[in-house]
């Protein structure tokens, strides 16, 4: 679920005032989690409190009870026992009256939807918002697997990560960051694990000014062990900007010691009528007619609807991307949209 970004920074800066948080260790932030489902499966271990906090947060935003109880209420119902009747307390009820407005749909964000329409935006939030929050306070080299089949999801992914480090951590400006270009594939014959290993000297060169997101796509698990230890061996001494490399892997490919499995990207129903929802929104839609667009989507996803594959998916995202940025006019995307249920593409 999707929240205001100053939003999200309030309820993380007021919960980091909640005395358990703030002066009680990880035990006291363990708090937060009481009676909660156990998926925070990420924290933050170098003692950053603020980078942990926010993982917590950043991860509760799509977990649900088995009762439908969001878990982003429920961390701040946890922290309430101990600010009631304080000026804490009260900004944090206040915050919960807010995140039940986004809950109920009732919460507007004005932006255009054409930047809304953004693929990076889809279902990456979990797995960026970890890697973002667990990056080290000292610029350093760090190791991330995205599960995949295809190197597809790796140039979202980094385009996601470029911008959450801006948006929500901070960790770099608009321009102080740069991706090497589009994942590079490893394979036998023409880019072996050497041949990537000697483009470290360009990375090098790229570090010296600006943070670096490296997506390598590496489909052996050989090939991703040998690769991963040679690049923390020349990136091993203490460096200016993060580096940040990226292998996506193919489910069960054993990951190499060293660098941290995201969780993998699971794409429902759901997440497309969320992602619809927000867009259809801002071109002040109505329910039905934001239902139909999630649902020719689906139509066009898969015949079974719970078999939604990855690069399936991001073929008809992409596609109704550029159906909003070419047609501007609500009402010609609306016509855009007819014909293209018509045709059945």
């Amino acid at each position: 679920m999707r929240i205001p970004r100053d939003l999200r920074e309030e309820l993380v800066e007021n919960l980091l005032s909640v005395p358990s948080v703030a002066g009680g260790g990880r035990p006291g932030r363990d708090v937060l989690l009481r009676g909660m489902p156990s998926v925070f499966l990420y924290r933050n271990e170098s003692g950053n409190v603020h980078a942990d906090v926010a993982l917590l947060v950043t991860q509760s935003l799509d977990v649900f009870g088995e009762g439908g109880e969001w878990c982003l209420l429920q961390l701040v119902d946890n922290a309430l026992p101990q600010v009631r009747g304080t000026e804490v307390g009260m900004k944090l009820l206040k915050i919960r009256r807010q995140l039940l407005e986004v809950q109920k749909g009732l919460w507007r964000i004005p932006e255009h939807p054409a930047e809304v329409a953004r693929v990076h935006r889809f279902d990456l939030r979990i797995p960026v918002g970890i890697c973002i929050w667990s990056l080290p306070g000292v610029p350093k080299v760090s190791g991330w697997v995205v599960t995949t089949p295809t190197p597809r999801l790796l140039g979202y992914f980094c385009e996601s990560l470029k911008q959450s480090g801006v948006d929500e951590r901070r960790c770099w400006g608009r321009d102080e960051v740069a991706a090497t270009g589009p994942p590079m594939v490893i394979d036998p014959r023409h880019t072996t694990v050497p041949v990537v290993v000697n483009k470290s000297n360009k990375v090098r060169s790229l570090l010296a000014g600006k943070h670096v997101l490296w997506p390598i796509y590496v489909n052996d698990a050989a090939d991703a062990a040998a690769l991963w230890r040679q690049l923390e061996g020349e990136f091993e001494k203490t460096l200016e900007h993060h580096l940040v490399i990226t292998f996506g892997m193919p489910a069960g490919t054993e990951v190499p010691p060293g660098m941290t499995v995201l969780p993998v990207p699971k794409f429902t129903q759901q997440d497309i009528s969320d992602w619809i929802a927000v867009i259809g929104k801002t071109l002040t839609w109505r329910e039905e007619e934001i239902d139909w667009w999630a649902k020719l989507i689906l139509m066009n996803c898969a015949s079974n609807p719970d078999d939604l594959r990855i690069e399936t998916v991001y073929e008809q995202l992409e596609h109704h991307c550029g159906l909003v940025t070419q047609h501007r006019n609500p009402d010609d995307l609306m016509n855009a949209l007819k014909v293209l249920e018509l045709i059945g593409g």
